[in-house]
């Protein structure tokens, strides 16, 4: 069981991964914009990790709100531009709070 957990764990925080290289990724090539979610298209996991990356300040969230629903533009902080920068986020225990 334990060996399940640990695949899990890692799954996890591969998906912050990704997501906050996604958001990296758009900053950069969109003159700094953000990435902009529809959340009825997200996951449960994949809206727990956004969360959880706001709560680290690794990225900020705007709720964007009319007509067509309810969407998120993520854009990457001073501190999640650093964590990406530094190589980050690919070992354990490297989403912590600094």
């Amino acid at each position: 069981m334990y060996e399940e957990e640990k695949k899990v764990y890692r799954e996890r925080q591969m998906l912050r991964y990704k997501l906050i290289k996604e958001i990296y990724d758009v900053y950069f090539s969109t003159n700094g914009s953000g990435k902009k979610v529809t959340m009825e298209q997200l996951t449960s996991e994949e809206n727990l990790a956004y969360k959880y990356l706001c709560d680290l300040g690794f990225i900020d969230c705007e709720q964007i709100i009319d007509m067509e629903g309810s969407d998120r533009k993520y854009t990457i902080t001073a501190h999640g531009i650093n964590f990406i920068e530094e190589g980050k986020g690919r070992r354990k225990g490297d989403f912590q709070k600094a």
